[in-house]
């Protein structure tokens, strides 16, 4: 998990728009930081671009917008990776992932580095849903972006409200029936009462 964290920790502090000219950023971690491996990840796979200055800047807090631009190009980043898994839509629109395609490209992405568990692919993908739930609006007004793990999940959740709606419904109608068929009961009780329709001992 903390491995995850710096993952995320990592792409929130070294992210910018505008890419460097040079081979490395003037201010990267040293071998030595704690950072460092999650840092050349992340490098290497072309997921950081830096400033103009030639820094990434990793000391200050990224803006909302830098994490559009970054969880747009991860799924960018994913969207090439798929290797004709999904087509992708015509006229806008985006193809959803389901959470074993998503699982599948983040393991390749990673497989070089021979560093990520199952157990850290689960929790990249998390983190990474969690960031495009959270930045849906701005991504959705974006049209280079056109993979999404929302819609999967989106769709299973809202059939799960439908079939508890539906539960909710039969529910209800026995509800109603046992109602109709107890004030019925009542009904023919006290008419027996009143009419003295009392069974014999």
């Amino acid at each position: 998990m903390r491995k995850v964290l710096v993952v995320l920790v990592s792409l929130a502090m070294l992210f910018s728009v505008v890419p460097v000219a040079m081979g490395a950023f003037e201010d990267m971690p040293k071998a030595t930081h704690w950072a460092y491996d999650n840092f050349m990840l992340l490098y290497n796979a072309g997921l950081l671009k830096g400033y103009p200055d030639g820094t990434f800047k990793g000391e200050r807090y990224a803006t909302r917008y830098e994490m559009v631009e970054l969880t747009a190009r991860i799924l960018k980043y994913l969207e090439s990776q798929m290797y004709g898994s999904a087509t992708l839509p015509e006229n806008g629109g985006r193809v959803a992932l389901t959470e074993a395609q998503a699982k599948e490209l983040i393991r390749r992405a990673l497989e070089e580095e021979q560093v990520a568990t199952a157990a850290d692919i689960d929790a990249i993908y998390d983190a990474l849903w969690e960031l495009e739930y959270e930045l849906r609006n701005e991504l959705d007004a974006r049209s280079d972006v056109n993979v999404s793990l929302l819609a999967n999940r989106v769709a299973a959740l809202e059939t799960k409200v439908e079939e508890q709606g539906a539960r909710l419904d039969a529910v209800e109608k026995q509800t109603k029936s046992n109602k109709t068929i107890g004030i019925v009961a009542l009904i023919l009780g006290v008419a027996g009462i009143v009419f003295g329709f009392v069974p014999a001992n």
